[in-house]
């Protein structure tokens, strides 16, 4: 009876310390989190921070507290420090929510990209697209950095500028990012002779930054080669239009649909002339690698609708002021 009753004190106490045993970390865990709160001193801060991460790996305080720790570090540019918490993340995550991680990564690229370190940047950066593949931060800096390799940048580029504005970015913020990944995509579009597809990522490029002069030149090569094709069609319409004038009897329809084209095509072409003219007086004002080509290319254009260079200087000092400068 002794024995059973003994039994019976024995399973209850283990019960019990079943059930109080997790309190005490409980309580010593909130102790150790009112400490950092309390803790004034940056420094002394984060080291109660890293102490706590490392004691408790799986506090529900966690990934908060890592974040925490991260924005001190960045402050204080301990870059190594970062990428060793983000390999730890890595390897033993707190968390499985594909946004955390993204966010743990991305903080892991920057922080190797302001290393140097090339390897580690895109790495980290694969990392976090891993988990989102549509971050923007990352598809913007790899398009802006040419990485991992320029094919691949231009991917990322041109998947960035289909996104919605991400919600933590400036608007003002945005709209340069965006200027500038137009730009980048423009680029090989430019190269390779697409100059209707360039010239529409040009356009936005140029409304974050006006001041560019390589884009300000880009734009107008490429509506002075959308000229040349519209002034081909004209005169193409034009032989069409004499053609069917010739024919016996009069092919009237034809005449009138060749004029038509005629017409059109030989207005959109004048206004590519303007256009180009006035991106090319910007170029000028703006100056750079590209004033040699952009004043010869600026003198024929503006000599062509003008009969004379009168008042081209004055068109280059009114870009300038317009712009600033």
């Amino acid at each position: 009876m002794r024995t059973r009753r003994i039994c019976k004190v024995a399973v209850s106490l283990a019960l019990g310390l079943v059930f109080v045993t997790p309190a005490f970390p409980q309580g010593n865990e909130n102790n150790d989190w009112q400490a950092i709160e309390d803790q004034r001193d940056a420094r002394r801060k984060a080291e109660l921070l890293d102490s706590f991460i490392k004691k408790y790996p799986t506090s529900g305080r966690r990934p908060d507290a890592d974040f925490t720790l991260i924005d001190f570090y960045s402050e204080n540019k301990d870059y190594q420090k970062i990428l060793q918490m983000a390999e730890d993340f890595r390897q033993r995550p707190p968390s499985a929510d594909p946004p955390t991680k993204a966010k743990m990564f991305v903080s892991a690229m920057f922080a190797a990209a302001s290393l140097n370190d090339i390897k580690r940047t895109v790495e980290y950066g694969d990392y976090a697209l891993a988990a989102d593949p549509n971050n923007f931060a990352v598809l913007y800096f790899f398009a802006a950095a040419n990485l991992p390799n320029p094919a691949k940048a231009l991917e990322y580029g041109q998947k960035a500028i289909t996104l919605p504005k991400p919600a933590n970015v400036r608007p003002e913020v945005y709209a340069t990012q965006m200027g500038r990944l137009h730009g980048i995509v423009a680029t090989p579009l430019f190269a390779a002779g697409k100059f209707a597809e360039a010239k529409e990522h040009l356009e936005v490029a140029l409304k974050a930054n006006p001041k560019d002069q390589a884009t300000q030149f880009r734009l107008a090569f490429a509506n002075v080669n959308l000229m040349g094709a519209a002034a081909k069609a004209a005169q193409d319409a034009n032989t069409a239009l004499i053609k069917a004038m010739s024919a016996t009897p009069p092919n009237n329809s034809e005449a009138d649909a060749a004029k038509a084209k005629m017409e059109s095509s030989s207005k959109e072409a004048l206004e590519l002339r303007d256009v180009a003219i006035e991106s090319l007086a910007r170029a000028l004002a703006i100056g750079g690698q590209y004033q040699q080509d952009a004043q010869k290319l600026f003198d024929g254009l503006y000599q062509a609708k003008n009969k004379s260079l009168d008042g081209a200087t004055d068109l280059v000092a009114q870009k300038k002021s317009e712009l600033g400068l």
